[in-house]
């Protein structure tokens, strides 16, 4: 397939276009798009997609445009057969959804590959390059489908890209002689384009070329008067010299006989008296980064042009290829910096060296720019003083690599430079940024795809085997990909798989430990920044390794730690500046691979035994208390354990409906690894707790595999207590999982199972639950005369016990088995019971399944008017109380009723919004509503 996102967003497969529905749709494909192979988090989709107050229906809504996309490119790859079946595909990670796709496919990783080619090509080739990379420019980027101000968002260093494009382009035809090629072409751009600074000064060394040196001047004339007039400005340096050069008919502005082809002129300035090449030899293998390159690139534009500050920050974790991206790109664009490129090695994160203070880097800098020792200035503000006046006005490139802090740089940073400052670190040098304007640049893992490459380009091409798994072992960090290759490189007749299985054998950080030095030893790269923390952060780090989960949110930090909420942000947002903490949310923090297993080794030290089962204890005891409270809210009928005594951790506040199904839905991804953990470290009675209060959460939400999982580890965990009382309430909590993904047969068997524990131990209020579970389970698997007894029996424990709500259950269900055996007078009444006696108890999520059935049981004897009403009701109720697989059953059924009265467009929206919530589940029921609207299974 191919997508095209410079202009109007479009797809094509086989050369036939794909029709991708709505603007929205078209907008989503668009983002994920604009970072292939990226997780794209859902809370900025829905912020682009809806702006800064979004409906609260939003997310409902983005599940189903990525649910409709999805059916869109399976489509359009089933009907060519060209890309393997998982390519092209969209894919739930995290909090986001990512874009599996080659960026080859994509106009705009297109456009900025041959861009970047162009700009390492003589200008021959270079011009044929940039015309193709422009071609792809079919208007201004998402011009379709985004609002204007979410253009200007995304795409604004795009378009500088783009427009640096076209003066590279026409910089070369000028070079190689066509200057009156260019001239028509410059022209038209500069009228259009009054502003654009590096435009006019092509027009006029064109003009003066081609003997109208009166135009040339009038030409800069004109800008000036315009600069002057908007902003106050004067034009550049570069443009004030070539006026100047012009003025005195310099020599050098006309194309020299006999100079190479596609040379560059020198500058009419007197050459400095010295010009530095300082940059250290690039990485021989450099893959991706297509994006942060262009950055790069369009601020060397905005800096040449007077509009950016010339400072760029390029931050990241060790090992991320912050120096190789800086080098990779200042060996690029060296033509660009006629007066030098100037690096200097800050040592902020270094072995055994101090990081360097400014009174040690300026006189390096200075002498770097051809200052004699002896006249270099005896005070540091001298010095930075002389650092200004050298640098003014220059092309030059400067590399401050493995700063510390922002404090450290300040003074090493030139006044008006004409170029660029390139700084790295590891931490975000925020104080640069708000002070400085600086550019924030931060450096995530590569692509798997870029990962893969640089894999292949390290092992010279060979043994392409196994080399997706080597790069997903090495976390997509390039320095531990370089490592590990390296110890490949050294066994050439072994494959990569039996040097994973070996390295996965050890410790994780043991595979990236090279022979060279500490500088190519993953561990010690990270000791450098761990040792730079503060002592608190450095002891939240650690502690932060214990949590089981994918990510930590604060409270759950907070009990790990002991500490209040207030500083335990503190104290993450020292370890995010230090690169050493990610924020995938907001008051969520997670590791990368790598740097977790680091701090892993880190709380596993003997030292830290002690406080690390407090820390343990503590997390295991929020989130029982938490789960609890939680369960207690969204199912408040069913029966319950109190948690043990004394409580180590205050509890997350959960006291309304809401609240509680969020908490869950934030944690989600953490509790079967929580459980497990439990389990597997002694604390057997908080892992089946906790699984049993997370089952009210697992039954709305319908995550049936989670729920099974650790449902059984919960059974296994008081089998071993010898706990027959929460064993079978555990039975009964697996049982009700089992049913609900349709092993009616297995369901039975525990139901009946559990009642015999209940019996045993006297639970009467856990046997009234399991009679009526018991019950649905024999209707569901047909067999609705004993499902109709069963259900009296639950009905009378109930009605024993005064339990309301529970009785409306009963009632509700044995009214389905009166639609069963083909009752649907008795099922009405039945259903008018349950729903009273919902009301009493104030079970909202009962009730609403109790309107939804009524409608059915109208359906059912053809008065679809009626059904039509009740199924509406019971939709807005379904949507309040977060039941999203219930809301989806009664749009199928809505959808029915409203096409027996002939409104088939009504009918096939209801479904195609059920469609998008079963597919988001993994239902089985979406299959059946696939059939109702004639595409194929599982599309």
């Amino acid at each position: 397939m191919e997508f095209r996102v410079l202009g109007a967003v479009e797809a094509y497969a086989a050369g036939t276009s794909i029709d991708l529905g709505s603007r929205q749709q078209r907008l989503v494909l668009g983002l994920l798009l604009l970072e292939p192979g990226r997780p794209v988090p859902v809370d900025r989709l829905v912020e682009l997609v809806w702006g800064s107050d979004p409906p609260a229906s939003a997310r409902g809504t983005l599940q189903a445009l990525v649910s409709r996309l999805r059916a869109c490119l399976r489509r359009a790859r089933d009907a060519t057969g060209a890309d393997p079946p998982d390519s092209h595909e969209i894919l739930r990670t995290g909090g986001g959804y990512l874009l599996r796709v080659d960026p080859g496919d994509v106009d705009v990783h297109r456009f900025t590959d041959l861009v970047t080619r162009a700009r390492q090509a003589d200008d021959a080739p270079a011009v044929e390059l940039f015309d193709l990379a422009l071609q792809l420019w079919r208007g201004d980027p998402l011009a379709d489908v985004a609002p204007t101000d979410v253009r200007d968002r995304l795409c604004a260093g795009l378009r500088e890209v783009m427009w640096t494009a076209v003066e590279d382009r026409l910089a070369a035809r000028i070079r190689l002689g066509r200057s009156r090629e260019a001239l028509d072409e410059l022209t038209k751009l500069v009228a259009e384009h009054p502003f654009r600074q590096r435009l006019a000064g092509q027009l006029m060394l064109v003009l003066h070329r081609e003997g109208r040196t009166d135009e040339a001047l009038r030409t800069y004339r004109d800008l000036r008067a315009r600069l002057v007039a908007e902003f106050g400005l004067d034009p550049t340096p570069e443009l004030r010299q070539l006026e100047a050069a012009i003025l005195r008919a310099d020599p050098t502005l006309e194309v020299a006989p006999g100079r190479p082809t596609g040379s560059r002129p020198r500058g009419s300035r007197a050459d400095p008296p010295v010009r530095p090449a300082e940059l250290p030899p690039a990485h021989g293998v450099f893959v991706g980064r297509h994006a942060e390159l262009a950055t790069l690139d369009g601020q060397l534009d905005a800096a040449r042009c007077g509009d950016g500050a010339g400072v760029v920050v390029i931050d990241g974790m060790g090992g991320i290829g912050k120096t190789a991206l800086a080098l990779h790109w200042g060996h690029q664009r060296r033509r660009d910096f006629p007066d030098g490129q100037v690096y200097l090695d800050l040592r902020g994160f270094s072995p055994g060296d101090t990081p360097m203070r400014p009174a040690e880097a300026l006189p390096r800098l200075l002498l770097s720019l051809g200052v004699p020792a002896a006249d270099i200035p005896p005070t540091v503000d001298a010095q930075s003083g002389r650092m200004r006046s050298l640098t003014d006005g220059r092309r030059l490139l400067l590399v401050l690599d493995n700063a510390y802090d922002a404090s450290q740089v300040r003074p090493l940073l030139p006044g008006n430079l004409a170029g660029l400052v390139v700084v790295t670190s590891r931490r975000r040098l925020t104080g640069l940024v708000v002070r400085e304007q600086a550019v924030p640049l931060s450096l995530a893992p590569l692509r798997p795809a870029e990962s893969v490459d640089l894999v292949a380009g390290c092992l010279h091409r060979s043994r392409p085997d196994e080399r997706e798994a080597l790069a997903d072992y090495c976390g997509h960090v390039p320095l531990a990909i370089r490592i590990v290759a390296a110890r490949a490189l050294e066994l050439p007749d072994r494959p990569l798989g039996d040097l994973l299985r070996e390295l996965r054998r050890g410790r994780r950080l043991d595979a990236f430990a090279g022979p060279d030095g500490p500088d190519v030893n993953l561990r010690t790269v990270f000791s450098w920044s761990y040792r730079c923390l503060s002592p608190p952060a450095a002891e939240l780090f650690w502690r932060l390794a214990l949590h089981p989960g994918e990510s930590v949110g604060v409270h759950a930090a907070a009990a790990l730690a002991g500490l209040d909420l207030p500083r335990v942000r503190e104290l993450a947002a020292e370890l995010h500046r230090a690169s050493l903490l990610q924020l995938p949310a907001p008051d969520r923090y997670q590791f990368h691979d790598l740097v977790g297993a680091y701090a892993r080794e880190l709380a596993e030290a003997p030292e830290n035994a002690a406080h690390r089962r407090l820390a343990f204890d503590r997390l295991l005891d929020w989130y029982l208390r938490t789960v609890d409270a939680a369960g207690r809210v969204l199912q408040p009928h069913r029966p319950h354990f109190a948690p043990p005594a004394p409580a180590l951790v205050e509890p997350v506040r959960v006291d309304t409906y809401q609240t509680a199904l969020s908490w869950c839905e934030s944690e989600r991804t953490n509790l079967l690894p929580v459980i497990r953990a439990a389990a597997s470290g002694g604390a057997s009675g908080h892992a089946w707790r906790i699984a049993l209060g997370a089952s009210a959460y697992w039954y709305i939400a319908k995550r049936r595999e989670d729920w099974r999982a650790a449902t059984r580890i919960g059974v296994a965990a008081t089998r071993a207590a010898g706990d027959r009382r929460a064993e079978g309430a555990l039975l009964a909590s697996l049982a009700t999982a089992l049913c609900e993904s349709r092993r009616y047969a297995e369901a039975i068997e525990l139901y009946q199972e559990s009642l015999r524990l209940h019996e045993a131990s006297g639970d009467r209020d856990w046997r009234a639950t399991s009679l009526n579970s018991l019950a649905v389970a024999h209707a569901e698997a047909g067999r609705p005369d004993e499902a109709l007894a069963t259900f009296a029996l639950a009905r009378a424990e109930h009605r024993l016990r005064g339990n309301r709500r529970g009785e409306g259950v009963a009632l509700q269900n044995m009214a389905q088995c009166h639609v069963l055996l083909g009752q649907p007078g008795e099922a009405i009444a039945r259903h008018e019971e349950a729903l009273t006696a919902m009301r009493d108890a104030g079970d909202r999520y009962a009730e609403a399944i109790c309107i939804a059935n009524l409608g059915e049981a109208h359906a059912e004897l053809g008065d679809h008017d009626r059904a039509i009403l009740r199924f509406r009701e019971a939709v807005r109720l379904h949507r309040s109380t977060g039941n999203e697989h219930g809301r989806a059953r009664t749009l199928l059924a809505l959808g029915r009723s409203l096409g027996e009265l002939g409104d088939a467009d009504r009918a096939r929206s209801c479904w195609r919004r059920a469609l998008a919530v079963f597919d988001e589940l993994g239902d089985p029921e979406a299959d059946e509503i696939r059939a109702l609207l004639g595409e194929p299974a599982g599309a």
